[in-house]
């Protein structure tokens, strides 16, 4: 089961709608990029194929297991495709 923040429980998942929680797994089970934020917080970045191969952020808090934002990343796909990020 996916632990989630209020905020994501409230507000994220209403916004991004369009983000499924199987995705979000996908992502931090193998993500293909890891950044602790200065907040503490964790980003992960992975590819969805079902999703035309677009990246998705997982923002989770510093256990890196709750998940407060997950959305689309479109800079990070465009910095992907001139292979500036990994893939």
């Amino acid at each position: 089961m996916l632990k989630t923040t209020a905020y994501f429980d409230d507000f994220a998942s209403q916004k991004h709608s369009e983000v499924q929680r199987q995705w979000i797994q996908a992502v931090l089970l193998n993500p293909v990029k890891i950044v602790r934020q200065p907040n503490v917080r964790v980003s992960y970045w992975g590819n969805i194929p079902d999703a035309e191969n677009r990246v998705l952020r997982v923002i989770t808090l510093e256990d890196g297991e709750t998940v407060h934002n997950a959305f689309f990343d479109r800079n990070f796909y465009k910095r992907q495709q001139r292979g500036e990020e990994p893939g």
